[in-house]
């Protein structure tokens, strides 16, 4: 209903039930030939349409904080008012009664929220009961283009003086960031993440004033296909190996995200100003490999000739191959060994610099290799 009221793209359609949704379901497939799939454990189904279409369906529920930051316990309710009042902002929620009428059904002013640009909480203890509420009332203010409303910050800022925080998994809080970092503005949500408290209430090191002018920089510079890492790294800055490890601890990081996180300030260092003086072989060298993340978020924080020269550094890398193999060497006289794989490297780096053509490359190898054995030309 936000995003109808709003006239923005709608991309999925949830329909409740003041009953057995999954009972419901499966008669409205029946009436709509769709497969379905239902999730007994939470009183949900999803319904597959013949078209490609896909709906989902819930029973009206109501839910439970056992402690603060726990997941809700959740339980049937009678009305569709009752399943309203477990939203999180108020312009979600509102609800279109399908039958017996048609009416917007909105218990908590969020149509007038929405005429206001205001994010505002149902009740003040929300982001205490459930603290990744506070992180994507940044999300949706940053997406919307719309102001925390002030009681809504003072919520924020309770929940964050009572530790709140500290009860949510590090897991959830990643999910939550990188959805942020996700949004076409990341720099502001970080911002506003920094102006809450929020980004010190995870970690201490993720509290820095620039960091959202860092992050603005990257999504200004980076191409189409850089993820969130891209931001998280751009937010990092020139955070330190130890604080780097509390944060991938706090956060979960686990895998490729993970390594790349700490090597971040080995990258960041490879990656520094003076780029543009460097041979093509030895940006090459430097950019071996590095994902595009690590790339735009380092182009990011350089002067304009050392970006340019480091973005088209890393859309040729890899564009020179080599023709002639360590076979080749073994058969011009060369013995096999680790003297081979030195040669093939040179070569390697002068074509990169242009000194030698694809045509002398065995000469060129083969002579790195006699050179490496102290063999006379």
């Amino acid at each position: 209903m936000r995003d109808l009221l709003l006239g923005r793209p709608i991309r999925d359609v949830d329909l409740v039930v003041a009953d057995d949704a999954i009972r419901f379901a499966a008669r409205l497939a029946e009436e709509l030939r769709a497969e379905t799939e239902a999730h007994r454990r939470f009183g949900t189904a999803t319904l597959f349409l013949p078209g490609g279409g896909r709906l989902d369906l819930a029973g009206a529920r109501r839910e439970a904080y056992p402690r603060p930051g726990a997941l809700p316990e959740v339980f049937p309710a009678a009305s569709i008012e009752e399943d309203l009042a477990r939203r999180d902002f108020t312009v979600n929620a509102m609800a279109l009664e399908l039958a017996p009428g048609r009416r917007l059904v909105d218990p908590h002013g969020g149509r007038a929220d929405l005429a206001k640009k205001r994010i505002r909480f149902l009740h003040p203890r929300s982001p205490a009961d459930d603290p990744t509420r506070a992180f994507r009332a940044v999300r949706y203010a940053t997406r919307l283009d719309f102001r925390i409303a002030p009681e809504a910050r003072r919520s924020i800022a309770s929940a964050v003086a009572g530790g709140a925080v500290d009860a949510v998994s590090g897991d959830r809080l990643r999910r939550e960031l990188a959805l942020i970092l996700a949004e076409p503005e990341p720099g502001r949500g970080v911002g506003s993440l920094g102006r809450l408290g929020l980004d010190a209430a995870i970690h201490p090191a993720l509290s820095d004033p620039r960091a959202g002018a860092r992050v603005a920089a990257a999504a200004r510079v980076a191409a189409e296909g850089a993820g969130w890492l891209c931001y998280f790294l751009a937010w990092m800055g020139p955070t330190r190996k130890g604080p780097l490890q509390g944060i991938a601890d706090r956060l979960a990081f686990a895998g490729r995200d993970r390594k790349r996180l700490l090597a971040w300030p080995d990258t960041r260092a490879a990656l520094a100003p003076g780029l543009s003086a460097l041979a093509p072989s030895e940006l090459s060298r430097r950019l071996r490999g590095r994902c595009l993340e690590e790339v735009v978020a380092a182009a990011a924080e350089l002067p304009a000739r050392d970006r340019g020269a480091l973005l088209r550094g890393f859309a040729a890398s890899g564009g020179v191959r080599l023709s002639v193999r360590g076979s080749d060497l073994v058969a011009a006289g060369v013995p096999p060994g680790p003297r081979i794989g030195c040669a093939l490297a040179g070569t390697l780096a002068a074509r990169e610099d242009g000194r030698i053509s694809e045509a002398e490359e065995l000469d060129f190898a083969v002579g790195l290799a006699r050179e490496e054995r102290g063999d006379p030309r």
